[in-house]
């Protein structure tokens, strides 16, 4: 199945692209998302008309998330957690959910999914948390997270 990316897709393309994917994923996920829609003739050519006003959107969105970084960068988040005996390790996790509520407690709504947290944090001490805002773009949160 080929789509038009109507928004930036993690790992699938940017704006504004035309790609091939798995139907199911183009029919289950991009399309009732509104993250794409069905690449055809018709659309592909009425595409290529809006491509300047897709670009303008993108530098919009550029420059907001560059905004947005400023703001995150430096923030320092700390979290409390029941440690283990050995005082190095806490039961249970810190997640990417964890980690969003800590900077809505601060006033910036981020989505869970654009952090980019490859395992769960499972130890005490100092992370450095990356947010992927937009491509390019990457905030770094410093988590502490302390025994309770």
């Amino acid at each position: 199945m080929r789509v038009i990316l109507k928004e930036d897709v993690a790992h699938l393309g940017n704006m504004g692209d035309i790609v091939k994917v798995a139907d199911g994923y183009g029919r289950n996920y991009l399309l009732p998302q509104g993250l794409a829609e069905l690449a055809t003739e018709e659309r592909a050519n009425a595409f290529a008309h809006q491509k300047a006003m897709i670009e303008h959107k993108k530098a919009k969105l550029h420059k907001e998330a560059e905004a947005l970084q400023e703001k995150i960068n430096g923030i320092a988040i700390t979290l409390a957690r029941a440690a283990v005996k050995d005082e190095t390790r806490i039961h249970g996790s810190v997640t990417n959910r964890d980690i969003v509520e800590a900077l809505a407690h601060q006033g910036l709504d981020i989505d869970k999914r654009k952090v980019d947290l490859p395992q769960p944090i499972r130890e005490l001490g100092d992370h450095d948390v990356q947010i992927r805002l937009m491509g390019d773009v990457v905030a770094v949160v410093k988590v502490t997270v302390v025994a309770e």
